[in-house]
């Protein structure tokens, strides 16, 4: 029998297929050229409301010759896991990995998916950045320069630009493409330890451990404003979405919320007993994640400051706290190699990924997907 298998967000049509009724999913799939191959996502065919999963055939869901399926594929979902000099890219549904960096020679110390998932940047003490192909593992541009670790490595908004933050007190720019140095941020007393881009890319937020975070033009690669009041090194400094509100997160045990504009402090965010790591925006802004030194996660109110629950039956040091692109869950990264997820809302465990063999440095969530249909 002929059937007519389409793409469910276009409608576009991918195949007219000879089929039996007899085929389940796997035939109907190898026998679809577009999208019969590899692909990251997971695909899923329908005829109407009725799945053809299982061992379910197309006789058995009322598929007959001239009918039409649809096929919708799901968005796939990666975590980078940094994991001593290794970076190891994992299914976040299925909790295998797919892929491994390996070239770094030093500790890797984060590691980021670009804004449409296909390549990772990541940070390494042996003075470099590197920016790899997340499907082949392959590294693309080794970014030498700094004199000193780099701890921070992100990309810009658009994917056209890397930006890295180094212990040599400065922040450099680099072309995603040909993997060159276009700019190099320098004023910081002390050394850095994150650098982040605004949303619309014209501007970068460092932090330093000379206890400021400092405000760049991209353009001119000036500082044009300086946000002073925490009491030790800030560990981490990023932009609100909306580019209005900075946050910061310091070994003083407190994160702060500034205004861009005036560069004067909203919030203090204090509860933590140990130095924090790091502090994130919730992806509607309305709430800020930490995680510190005593081996807790805590999720802040942006409204009033104050903490709304607390992460905490770690059994060794948390070194990881992100939210997923919808903020219903977060996830945790600990020094025993275990990474787990929690509800927002609830904060119950919801999962725990185990068999990483040495300290875990890092572990970042990938955008949505990549493929659709």
């Amino acid at each position: 029998m002929r059937v007519h298998v389409a793409a469910a967000c276009s409608g576009r049509d991918l195949a007219l297929l000879d089929a039996e009724p007899s085929w389940g999913l796997h035939e109907v799939l190898e026998a679809t050229p577009e999208l019969g191959g590899a692909t990251s996502g997971r695909r899923r065919v329908f005829f109407g409301t009725a799945e053809l999963c299982g061992s379910a055939t197309l006789a058995q869901i009322g598929a007959t010759s001239g009918s039409h399926l649809t096929l919708v594929v799901v968005k796939a979902r990666r975590i980078a896991v940094c994991c001593a000099r290794l970076v190891k890219i994992v299914s976040l549904d299925s909790g295998k990995c797919s892929s491994t960096l390996r070239g770094h020679q030093g500790a890797v110390e984060s590691a980021v998916f670009s804004p449409v998932g296909t390549q990772v940047l990541t940070a390494c003490k042996d003075k470099t950045a590197r920016i790899w192909s997340a499907s082949t593992g392959k590294c693309l541009h080794a970014l030498e320069g700094h004199r000193d670790s780099v701890v921070s490595a992100v990309f810009s908004p658009d994917g056209r630009w890397a930006l890295t933050a180094s212990v040599d007190s400065t922040a450099r720019i680099w072309s995603v493409d040909s993997g060159e140095c276009v700019s190099t941020l320098e004023g910081h007393q002390n050394g850095l330890l994150s650098a982040k881009f605004s949303p619309d890319g014209r501007r970068v937020l460092t932090a330093s451990l000379d206890h400021t975070a400092r405000i760049w033009s991209v353009d001119s690669g000036e500082c044009v404003r300086t946000l002073s009041g925490h009491d030790d090194a800030l560990r981490s400094a990023v932009f609100s979405l909306d580019g209005q509100t900075a946050l910061t997160a310091s070994k003083d045990k407190t994160a702060k919320m500034w205004s861009v504009s005036s560069g004067q402090c909203m919030h203090t965010l204090a509860g933590h007993q140990g130095c924090l790591h790091d502090a994130v925006f919730s992806p509607d802004e309305r709430q800020v994640l930490t995680y510190a030194e005593d081996w807790t996660a805590k999720l802040w109110s942006t409204a009033c400051g104050e903490c709304l629950r607390t992460f905490g039956s770690h059994q060794h040091q948390v070194c990881s706290a992100v939210f997923t692109p919808d903020g219903q869950q977060v996830m945790t990264g600990s020094t025993s190699g275990a990474v787990r997820m929690w509800s927002a809302s609830s904060g119950l465990s919801l999962r725990t990924w185990k068999g990483h063999r040495s300290f875990l440095m890092s572990a970042a969530i990938s955008p949505d997907g990549q493929e659709s249909s």
